[in-house]
């Protein structure tokens, strides 16, 4: 711990050191009207007291002679026997045992060798005498009395083996001149008998129930002397007096005959009633005694009043205090209207049946406020939640949760599905589904979020080839530390029928500069044609008719990339698509439609000037082409007539409003493999959605086609020509060889990149195109060309004093039947005490944050459109929403046809309880007392008792009463009246003195069973555990609370925390009553760890596994009791001993012996757990309290056969 002089952590070396207060203290003895009673006596005490003065009163006979006394009259009933034992103070005995025992484990008395022995004496005398009377107790009581035969079974089972033993030790001391044996006993007595010596009892000697059925005489002769208990031969007297005293041999015996004694006195005062009231046997003047006796109890009981009657009239005749009346049960009540009515008012006042009481009268609730109830009801309810550090249990690095969306589509389901609950309560957390062990998150019962965008473009209309997809983003935002890698998105694209997924090789994400992000996406030729997008094929509800690219954000082990990209605003994206081998084509020449499918002609069989290819694309041609060519490929090269001559050229023309417009490209041969579209790329095209088949260029053709026309012939005239003078064998003539060919095209194919920009911000659009968020339970179209921020992905955030705030977690709660404007009455029924107690709410501003849907836009609710009565999601209550008119219900953002609310939080999501039930038309009412029975206020009105109005009416189909009752209280009982006054007299209703605060809590609540209050104390925890802990802090004042466990909903059973609801009810309600000037802080606990670790060597016969377990769980009950069977408490600053704890685990039955037991202290620093061996431990702070861990974090290790033989071998002492 950090010195005095830290700020945040210190330590006061001279703190007071106590335990607080519970519940069990605030009574004082002296106010309980039995403390000091003015005749505390019983019948047994008037028959022993006659019994005893009869024996002083002496007994003349007829002839006036004196013959004894009268103890044969008041003596000899069984009765009386009963009763000299019922009033026997064991206590008394065992304090005069203690004193002994004392004194010889008393150094100071070490030299007093005299006192020594006479005291060690008396030990024996006194036990002997308790032998001896219980024996003549046993030999003296009828058989038809059960007692008698418990003593019997007593002293043969348990009593006679530990006298023997005494015996042996007796005549060990004797013979080593350690014990008095003719010591008299100071003036003690036991059962109405005189201590005497031990030496007397054994001379006297008992019956055979302690010898075994021998004679006594020949039965103490076999009792050898054993000296064991006296230790060292050769040391003093003291030494070996002391070793007796105080050896654990030697004080069982005394502890045995103590427990013993205990249990007769008991016994007895059951028989002694028993005879009093069924025993048949009295004399007949004993009889009258005895019915004397009885009659005086009424005189005493009514003479035993006057204290309370004292007290009665102090504190109501003169203070004029009274106890607290009772307080009326509270319920909450469902309504629902027939269906014909669309709304109906319900009165303040208005009365509910609610079955009858104990006396048979009708019992009413009371509507508590005017309610209109409308058809609204809860259909839908929805969970978003976002995972922050908190650690998983045995989640590695690689699968690290922090950051991850979750959501779920079913929130009141065990899996965010709809899978049944597993809780009694059917209990679920609205803004998460975490499964907890041990206090230790074991993992998230929710679906992964699927989050992303979309893109739908005419541009992606891609029918084949291969082709690239690449998106700019550019943003407003900084992407210095983004780290994208192959995995981390999903990329899918609309083929006819379905979704087809890109490949993950085929798909990157990368930053190109600090504001500039890249997603490419290749296709090759097998990727399916991207076509338009259909709903019914394709799902998802988009609102267009284009190709879509969807791309989602992967959860890929500790990768998630939402978290980096969450904040980018877009400027722009730059969709770009490269496209090669486009065959899909419409080709025509001079001729008609050409088929290129196969080897074709494409200037015909006799090419001539001006002979044209037209080719046509609807795909192309409706994208703005930043690059574009024809691909050619030739089956046959053309031949010329004469060959020496060049290749006629090819020209590029476009068609542009039904013309044909040179475009400016220089003309290519006519064999080229490739024309280039490079310039004028715009005329040709019309940047439009176009979805219609290819058709052929026909005279109606106004755009989208290139014409490839040639510029001369092959030479087929000339060839002619010359063939006919070579015939006619002219003049000059030759052979002019083979006959000139046109080109023959054996395919032909288009190549393309096209490139459009989707701007956000004010001004023209280059093109149409949408953007759409990808929600859990929806999308949504984010609008282009606006001066609107538009995110790269959807954002759970709410706007708060001005601010915009990111989402921890969001809860959707869908309503039908709402007729904005309109009110909205919400039952929030949750499952007590269990909010994470360790969270420290907000204070500056709310927890939950509630808004409504508009038009896929959430809108804050004013202040005064909501009023909350579950203290946000802590208590059960009635959260009432007046919708207004700007409300829908036809989002995309979340299933259309429900009107949805939203409650959202930035951080501690944990501090709400968990929900038993979200429904409409709630409303609340409260008993009203119609001359009922005085105790029905108190009575729990089970759930369904409450179903009709008093005056029914046909407005109101059915009333439901979904839970029991709360909130009644009886009217305050006598003892609780007296502790409560006693209590405002001494603090004046005003906390000051840390008496003051304990009590005044306590009082208040009786839900809490204990509180320490720690003065000049400030505990602040952090959500890591540190925080601030000062023991001197002038001016603050902590307050530690540990709840009543039968009433608690215990998050974790080991480490009992109160409610954060709770909490914060103790805190208002002291800081009306504390100083203005103290800084209060109401918190729990700090709870520290202990583990074991040991080795042990299990009995024979005893299964390894099942009782190592055992052995954890016995260790666990034995450090926290509380978890088990209620029967402790926990306790601030106990301290628990490695030696104890030893012992206890050597007494389990199965234990053989236990080697190497380690004991380690726990304690959390930051957010390391710091674990420290010693051999006792004692909490950290003051405000501490030691728990077990987990029984599965006990380490216990079993000692095989094998192992234990090697470590015999292995011993190195000298045994």
């Amino acid at each position: 711990m950090a010195t005095s002089t830290d700020c945040q952590q210190n330590q006061d070396p001279l703190k007071l050191i106590r335990e607080g207060t519970s519940q069990n203290q605030r009574l004082p003895v002296a106010l309980d009207p039995g403390y000091a009673p003015v005749d505390g006596r019983t019948t047994a005490h008037g028959m022993v007291f006659a019994d005893s003065y009869a024996a002083l009163l002496k007994y003349f006979d007829a002839t006036n002679s004196e013959a004894g006394d009268w103890t044969a009259f008041f003596g000899n009933d069984v009765s009386v026997r009963l009763a000299v034992v019922a009033v026997e103070d064991a206590d008394a005995y065992k304090r005069n045992i203690k004193s002994y025992l004392d004194y010889l484990d008393d150094r100071q008395n070490r030299n007093e060798g005299e006192q020594l022995r006479n005291h060690l004496g008396f030990l024996y005398g006194s036990l002997g005498t308790l032998a001896r009377q219980l024996d003549l107790l046993k030999e003296a009581l009828p058989a038809d009395i059960a007692l008698k035969s418990t003593l019997q079974h007593l002293i043969k089972s348990q009593l006679a083996p530990a006298f023997r033993r005494l015996m042996a030790y007796y005549q060990a001391g004797n013979s080593l001149a350690l014990v008095n044996s003719v010591a008299q006993s100071p003036e003690t007595t036991i059962l109405r008998a005189p201590v005497t010596t031990f030496a007397a009892v054994l001379t006297a000697g008992l019956s055979t129930d302690w010898s075994a059925g021998r004679p006594w005489e020949a039965y103490v002769a076999t009792v050898l002397a054993d000296p064991v208990v006296y230790g060292d031969a050769a040391a003093d007297v003291f030494v070996r007096i002391n070793h007796c005293a105080t050896h654990a041999l030697f004080k069982s015996i005394f502890e045995q005959f103590l427990k013993v004694l205990a249990r007769t006195v008991s016994e007895a005062a059951l028989a002694l009633e028993g005879t009093l009231n069924n025993w048949d046997r009295h004399e007949p003047h004993y009889a009258l005694f005895l019915a004397f006796l009885r009659l005086l109890e009424h005189l005493r009981a009514d003479i035993n009043t006057l204290t309370r009657r004292h007290l009665d009239f102090y504190y109501r005749e003169i203070l004029r205090l009274q106890e607290k009346p009772s307080e009326a049960a509270h319920a909450h009540l469902l309504v629902e209207l027939a269906k014909h009515v669309g709304n109906h008012q319900i009165q303040a006042g208005e009365l509910f049946k609610a079955g009858k009481d104990e006396l048979g009268r009708d019992v009413f609730f009371a509507n508590d406020r005017t309610f209109v109830a409308n058809q609204a009801q809860v259909a839908s309810l929805r969970t978003v939640y976002r995972h922050t550090g908190e650690a998983v249990s045995g989640q590695t690095a690689a699968l690290d949760d922090a950051g991850r969306l979750f959501a779920s589509p079913v929130a009141d389901s065990d899996d965010g599905l709809g899978a049944a609950l597993p809780q009694a309560d059917q209990s679920w957390h609205p803004f998460f589904n975490k499964r907890y062990v041990d206090g230790v998150l074991g993992d998230i019962r929710m679906p992964k979020a699927e989050v992303g965008f979309a893109i739908a473009s005419h541009y992606l209309l891609l029918a084949e080839g291969s082709r690239t997809i690449t998106i700019d983003f550019t943003v407003d935002g900084n992407l210095s530390g983004f780290s994208g890698q192959p995995g981390d998105v999903s990329c899918l694209l609309t083929s006819e029928k379905e979704w087809h997924a890109v490949e993950a090789g085929k798909l990157s994400i990368a930053r190109l500069a600090d504001d500039k992000l890249r997603l490419q996406a290749e296709l090759n030729g097998e990727f399916p044609a991207v076509r338009s997008y259909s709903a019914k094929a394709h799902g998802y509800g988009l609102a267009t008719n284009l190709p879509v690219i969807l791309v989602k954000l992967q959860h890929r082990g500790n990768a998630y990339l939402y978290a980096q990209l969450q904040d980018l605003v877009l400027k722009q994206i730059d969709l770009t698509v490269t496209v090669s081998g486009l065959r899909t084509l419409t080709v025509s020449n001079d001729f008609g439609p050409v088929d290129s499918s196969k080897p074709f002609q494409p200037f015909g069989a006799s090419p001539a000037a001006g002979n044209a290819l037209i080719v046509g694309s609807r795909e192309v041609f409706q994208k703005t082409l930043t690059a574009a060519s024809l691909e050619l490929n030739w089956l046959a090269t053309p031949l010329l007539y004469p060959s020496g001559d060049p290749l006629p050229s090819v020209s590029l023309f476009f068609l542009n409003n039904g013309l044909w417009v040179d475009s400016g490209i220089d003309p290519v041969t006519v064999d080229a493999t490739s024309v280039p579209f490079s310039n004028n790329l715009g005329l040709p095209t019309v940047d439009a959605p176009d979805f219609a088949t290819n058709e052929f260029y026909s005279t109606d053709s106004r755009h989208g086609f290139a014409k490839l026309e040639l510029s001369g012939d092959f030479g087929q005239d000339a060839y002619q020509t010359a063939l006919l003078r070579y015939l006619r064998k002219d003049s000059g003539a030759s052979d002019p060889g083979k006959q000139p060919l046109g080109p023959t095209m054996s395919s032909l194919a288009m190549s393309y990149t096209a490139s459009q920009r989707i701007a956000f911000a004010a001004g023209s659009a280059s093109g149409k195109a949408q953007y759409f968020h990808l929600a859990p339970f929806g999308q949504v179209e984010q609008p282009a060309h606006t001066d609107a921020l538009v995110y790269l992905l959807p954002r759970f955030a709410f706007q708060h004093d001005n601010r915009i705030r990111l989402s921890e977690a969001e809860f959707y709660v869908g309503v039908t039947g709402l007729a904005p404007p309109q009110n909205l009455a919400l039952l929030f029924e949750v499952a007590d005490g269990t909010a994470n107690p360790l969270v420290k709410r907000p204070v500056a501003s709310p927890l939950v944050f509630w808004s409504y849907l508009s038009n896929n836009v959430w809108i804050d609710f004013r202040e005064d459109e909501v009023q909350d009565g579950s203290g946000e999601l802590l208590n059960s209550g009635i959260i009432t929403f007046a919708v207004p008119a700007q409300a829908t219900s036809t989002n995309s953002l979340l299933p259309a046809g429900m009107f949805w609310i939203r409650a959202a939080v930035q951080e501690k999501s944990d501090a709400v309880c968990r929900l038993r039930m979200v429904a409409a038309q709630a409303v609340a009412a409260t008993f009203v007392d119609h001359g009922n029975s005085p105790r029905f206020a108190a009575t729990t009105v089970d759930a369904g008792t409450i179903r009709k109005l008093e005056r029914p009416t046909a407005a109101v189909r059915s009333l439901v009463q979904p839970f029991p009752s709360f909130g009644g209280r009886s009217a305050e009982l006598p003892e609780v009246f007296y502790t409560r006054i006693s209590e405002r007299l001494r603090h004046k209703d005003r906390a000051i003195a840390l008496w003051d605060y304990e009590r005044l809590i306590l009082e208040a609540f009786p839900q809490i069973y204990k509180v320490k209050c720690l003065n000049h104390t400030q505990y602040e925890p952090s959500d890591s555990g540190e925080g601030v802990y000062r023991e001197m802090a002038p001016g603050h004042v902590t307050i530690v609370t540990i709840p009543d466990l039968r009433f608690s909903k215990l998050r974790d059973p080991l480490r009992p925390y109160t409610s954060l609801a709770l909490l914060e009810k103790i805190e208002a309600f002291l800081q009306q009553r504390n100083s203005c000037f103290t800084r209060l802080h109401v918190r729990n606990p700090e709870f520290e760890e202990l583990q074991v670790d040991f080795r042990v060597r299990l009995r024979e016969g005893f299964d390894e596994t099942y009782y190592a377990n055992q052995l954890r769980q016995a260790i666990t009950r034995f450090l926290a009791p509380w978890a088990f069977t209620g029967s402790g408490s926990p306790s601030f600053g106990g301290r628990i001993y490695k030696s104890v704890l030893i012992n206890f685990v050597e007494e389990q039955p199965c234990v053989d012996y236990v080697t190497d037991f380690k004991l380690f202290h726990r304690t959390v620093l930051g957010n390391q757990t710091i674990s420290v061996e010693k051999d006792e431990v004692a909490g950290s702070k003051a405000l501490s309290i030691l728990v077990s861990v987990p029984a599965e974090k006990h380490q216990v290790v079993v000692i095989r056969t094998a192992a234990a033989n090697s470590l015999n071998e292995t011993c190195p002492c000298d045994a």
